[in-house]
């Protein structure tokens, strides 16, 4: 059986404010805290999983070539995604 670690945090007024939103979904600090470093944690594995997928694709194929970036730029436009 794998015991609980305790790790303490401070946080400055930046972090504090932006706390408040996870906690008013959550409901406690404690709990906002341990949904939030998980999300990241998965949006992070993620997004390696994609990066990695790409390496593996460009391996076997090639590099994607500049016509293909382009048509991608402009979908993301499209929609409004920051890059």
């Amino acid at each position: 059986m794998r015991m609980a670690g305790r790790t303490p945090v401070n946080f400055d007024d930046e972090m504090e404010e932006a706390l408040a939103e996870p906690v008013a979904i959550d409901g406690t600090k404690k709990l906002a805290i341990k949904r939030s470093l998980l999300a990241e944690v998965k949006r992070r594995r993620r997004s390696q999983a994609l990066l990695d997928m790409i390496s593996s694709w460009e391996a076997e194929e090639g590099p994607i070539d500049q016509e293909h970036l382009d048509w991608a730029d402009a979908v993301l436009d499209r929609q409004g995604v920051d890059r």
